[in-house]
Order: structure tokens, then C-alpha cells, then sequence
């Protein structure tokens, strides 16, 4: 599958047994990132260091709590939907 986004790298974060075959590392414009415990926690963490660097962020996500930690950081968030249409 091949998707044109906007963004110049896409950070997919995975965590418990989504890890299994797929190694963490780049690969083009995606950055694979396995998290060590709360895959949320992880995800907040890309976002805000990725803010911190002044980069624009987007967070794919339906999780409403999630939604609002990763906006606290300045993240915009985008729904599945969204990304289903991109990638379509």
C-alpha cells in the first residue's frame, strides 16, 4: 500500500504484539517507533518532541483523551476517517 500525504514523515507507533514482524527504524518517509509500555504514551511523547523542534504535527486518532493530550503539545489531530480517504 502506498499512501501521498502531506506530511514529510509519517511516525507509526506500535506497541504490544502489533510489534511482532515489523522492525523499528525508517523506511522512506515512515518512522516506525515501538513503544516500551503505553502506546499513547509513546505517541505523546513523538508529538511533543516533534513540537519542540518547531515541526507541524498531526496525530491520526479517535481516542478523545488522546486527542487532547496531544493538542496540549500543539499537535493538530485528524480522524481515521481522514487518513482512510487519503490512502484510498
Amino acid at each position: 500500500m502506498t499512501a501521498d500525504v502531506p506530511q514529510a514523515v509519517v511516525v507509526l507507533v506500535l506497541e504490544g504484539a502489533a510489534k511482532g514482524g515489523v522492525r523499528a527504524g525508517r523506511d522512506a518517509h515512515v518512522r516506525t517507533v515501538h513503544a516500551k509500555a503505553s502506546g499513547d504514551d509513546a505517541i505523546v511523547a513523538e508529538a511533543a518532541a516533534a513540537s519542540t523542534r518547531g515541526e507541524r504535527v498531526s496525530v491520526v486518532t479517535a481516542d478523545r483523551i488522546l486527542m487532547g493530550r496531544v493538542e496540549h503539545h500543539g499537535a493538530t489531530v485528524l480522524s481515521p476517517t481522514w487518513l482512510l480517504a487519503e490512502i484510498g
